[in-house]
């Protein structure tokens, strides 16, 4: 067995351990390359890999009979365009970064400060913009690799440029965000409402994590704020963000806190069985969007993963089929009339996406209930999109595979019928086939659309696109289930019997009165009747909860109560109704804030065991009926302070004290910043770059996680920027001990950059700065980069106009 020895890639000098070689590294910043006892180079696993190192036969072979390429006008053209296709699939993913608008920095501002630094390393995109569209904007390095993080001097630029990259996205400002990511929420804005500004949104991303796409459609919900109004302030919707993973989930929360998140609501939950959340008038929530970026095998993304070529298997989308089928089903069913819901996926496999889309329109009613809308074609033709397949082949499980006599196999059947006795038991499903019958739906699943890198359109991976409307109001049909020795015809002629409902007759009926606030329609039995009520069988009670038996709870076989002689505790309400004016009052105050200040008007109190958590929300987060005993609810809104909880019959402070703020959240201090008239200094950008230094050079001197971070990823010298003397020292701090917010203004090229922390003064006349670590690390290469590049001095110390203390 020979033995590992690892080279430097940049000075070729060997070590035995790999200790040896990241301190090498470490300290020179040489690059790393590992070779064998024979001196014989090992594969390469970073995201260079040349071409040649990447690729698979069957992924070839499959999608070639699959056809989904269907642009030209012969086979031979689509078959040589699909080798252009695949080449481009086996080459690495230029690096893309999205500006966010509604960032607390500012996008104008984000964008032109990139612009300066970057000058010819980046290339800008933009999407949108047309038949009012919302436009995204979005930059990507014109060279397709990583950043180099090493020191030397050849990779200072690389260093600079990907240093800015990184702060902005810590403070909000971009997100890492794949070119074709970014469609989904694009096209599910854009084929709605072109009178956003004058009615609410209420969207739902059933699986949310990383987190992306949600943070694109709060951008895009904050496009809907009226022209003149400050793209900040809380827009009159509501975004429901869930995933079934509660690290993942978590994760998404984090990330969410750098942006103005007032119409957020986050969940834990199985998009399958996304919960139906009622409003405080007892009416169900329904939405207008709603995005299903399901799982998938993933291999559209090929280019940022080069695991793709050695994993790739038919098997994976077979299992993934089932769980699709029933996230998309329940998509549809949270949808009011009207609305509508994104299928994508970063998969280019039918059996995970036409397959999909048409085999749950069949189960819920067909087109007459659902229908395919085409995609807007501005987009369509700018990124030269693929057409969905109307007819496809299904594989055997087996595809790609050598048998015992070493024969690869790549069978494929056109229908159900087709399919061997043996296989029809095992992962291949009549689902998974198109349904030959269905002309209408044959042909709408052409407005479906698959987008794939080609030359001079679109340098990013492979994704699927379909957008979807539900028509009628009234429960979606349910497939009736089948014995599975039954054929295919057979079981397209059965006929599912309706589940017993309220006592309407006829969905028109509901339609006058469904989705209407206050709704005076009754029942026979003088009743509110509301969709999905049903009746029990038992007490023949009208009923409204989440239907899981026949009977109602109250007919429910219960075991006998225990006697509990402990008293009970009694659950508080999340979000149930607004803090009365002795609460909310002495907080605004506080930070001199009027009490008829707009933007301040729906927030809530969310107590805990010790401590009352002031949450912002948006009004149609503040219409939902929910609790904090709610075992899904993860966080919601924009959360500002955490102040001590009121003992019972004690009455809260008309003066809070500095001490009653326990803490001061940084994700509210941008927002506060805009509106505090106490509380609150604004200094220059000079000054405020030194306060930043002199904060991170003594959270350095702390051995944590936070900070080991922060040395590996921050280059700025701070002793020189530290100065002589403490920072708050020069300005006019209050004298009153408590906590204080401390902003600076960016102008530049007519938009201003926005930057704020906050500190607590002691009563002993010291100050410290509370704010993370890693958050004033970013703020920190965002202005000391802004100082660098702006041409002008006399440009960023004349803020006499921003009300701005030299």
């Amino acid at each position: 067995m020979s033995t590992k020895v690892m080279d430097c890639a940049t000075c070729g000098q060997s070590f035995s351990s790999r200790n040896q070689l990241f301190k090498h590294l470490k300290e020179l910043g040489h690059g790393v390359q590992i070779a064998d006892g024979n001196n014989n180079s090992a594969a390469d696993n970073s995201d260079k890999a040349s071409i040649t190192e990447r690729g698979n036969e069957a992924y070839y072979k499959y999608y070639l009979q699959q056809k989904i390429i269907n642009t030209e006008d012969t086979d031979a053209a689509n078959e040589q365009l699909w080798k252009d296709v695949y080449d481009n699939l086996r080459s690495p993913l230029p690096i893309t970064y999205r500006i966010q608008e509604s960032s607390w920095v500012g996008g104008d501002f984000s964008a032109n400060l990139l612009s300066l630094v970057a000058k010819d390393e980046l290339q800008n995109w933009s999407m949108g913009g047309e038949d009012g569209a919302p436009k995204i904007r979005i930059t990507m390095t014109k060279e397709c690799h990583h950043f180099n993080r090493s020191r030397n001097e050849n990779s200072n630029r690389d260093n600079k440029l990907s240093s800015i990259l990184h702060s902005l996205q810590e403070l909000g400002a971009t997100y890492r965000q794949e070119l074709v990511s970014a469609i989904p929420p694009l096209v599910l804005w854009s084929c709605g409402s072109n009178e956003k500004d004058e009615r609410k949104e209420f969207i739902v991303d059933l699986c949310a994590a990383p987190g992306s796409k949600s943070l694109q459609l709060l951008d895009l919900l904050h496009s809907m704020n009226e022209k003149g109004g400050d793209a900040n302030d809380i827009p009159n919707g509501l975004l429901v963000v869930n995933d079934s993973d509660r690290h993942r989930i978590i994760t998404l929360c984090q990330r969410s806190r750098r942006v103005p998140r007032g119409p957020m609501l986050a969940i834990n939950m199985d998009a399958r069985y996304f919960p139906g959340i009622r409003r405080k008038s007892g009416y169900k929530q329904k939405y207008d969007k709603v995005l299903a970026d399901v799982p998938c095998s993933g291999d559209g993304t090929s280019r940022k993963n080069k695991n793709v070529w050695n994993e790739w298997s038919i098997p994976q989308a077979m299992s993934l089929h089932k769980l699709q089928r029933k996230i998309l089903r329940r998509g549809l069913e949270l949808l009011r009339p009207g609305g509508l819901i994104v299928y994508s996926t970063c998969s280019l496999n039918p059996l995970e996406n036409e397959a999909v889309v048409s085999s749950v329109i069949d189960d819920v009613g067909g087109t007459d209930k659902v229908k395919i809308v085409p995609l807007p074609p501005w987009l369509t033709t700018k990124f030269k999109a693929m057409k969905g397949l109307s007819t496809w082949l299904v594989p055997t499980s087996k595809y790609g595979k050598a048998n015992k006599e070493e024969d690869v196999a790549f069978d494929m059947y056109e229908c159900y019928a087709d399919v061997p006795a043996k296989l029809k038991s095992g992962k291949i499903t009549p689902s998974m086939f198109p349904l030959v019958s269905d002309l209408e739906l044959k042909s709408q699943l052409q407005h479906c659309a698959r987008f794939v890198p080609l030359k001079d359109s679109i340098d990013s991976g492979g994704f699927f696109v379909a957008c979807l409307i539900r028509l009628k109001v009234g429960e979606l049909g349910e497939k009736p289930k089948t014995d599975k020795k039954k054929s295919d015809d057979e079981t397209k002629t059965d006929v599912s019997e309706p589940v017993k409902r309220a006592r309407v007759s006829d969905d028109a009926q509901i339609q006058s009165f469904i989705e209407k606030d206050g709704s005076n329609a009754v029942s026979p039995t003088n009743e509110l009747l509301r969709e999905g009520d049903w009746i029990c069988e038992v007490c023949d009670k009208l009923n409204f909860g989440r239907r899981d038996s026949r009977t109602c709870i109250g007919c429910k076989k219960r075991k006998p109560k225990t006697i509990d002689t402990e008293e009970k505790v009694k659950r508080q309400p999340l979000l149930k109704a607004p803090c009365n004016k002795n609460e909310l009052d002495p907080f605004l105050d506080f930070f001199g804030i009027s009490s008829s200040n707009s933007t301040f008007q729906n927030v809530r109190i969310i107590h805990r065991k010790r401590e009352r958590t002031f949450v912002l929300v948006s009004a149609p987060v503040a219409a939902l009926s929910i609790s904090e005993q709610w075992g899904a609810f993860r966080e919601a809104g924009i959360s500002l302070i955490t102040m001590p909880t009121i003992p019972s019959g004690e009455e809260e402070s008309e003066n809070p004290k500095h001490t009653d703020i326990t803490t001061l959240f940084d994700e509210a201090v941008p927002l506060l910043a805009l509106h505090a008239k106490k509380r609150h200094i604004n200094i220059s950008t000079i000054s405020f770059q030194k306060a930043l230094a002199q904060s991170i050079f003594e959270d350095l001197k702390k051995e944590t996680a936070e900070t080991e971070r922060i040395k590996t990823t921050i280059d700025i010298p701070l002793t020189p920027l530290c100065g002589n003397g403490p920072w708050y020292e020069s300005h006019e701090i209050a004298t009153e001990p408590g906590v204080f917010i401390v902003s600076c203004a960016c102008p530049l090229k007519g938009d201003v950059g926005r930057f704020s922390f906050w500190c607590r003064r002691h009563t002993d006349g010291s100050v410290t700065t509370e704010t993370s670590s890693r958050v004033l690390a970013a703020m920190l290469v965002v202005v000391h980069t802004y100082l660098e590049v702006t041409p002008a001095e006399g440009e960023r110390n004349n803020l006499k106009w921003m009300g701005v203390d030299d």
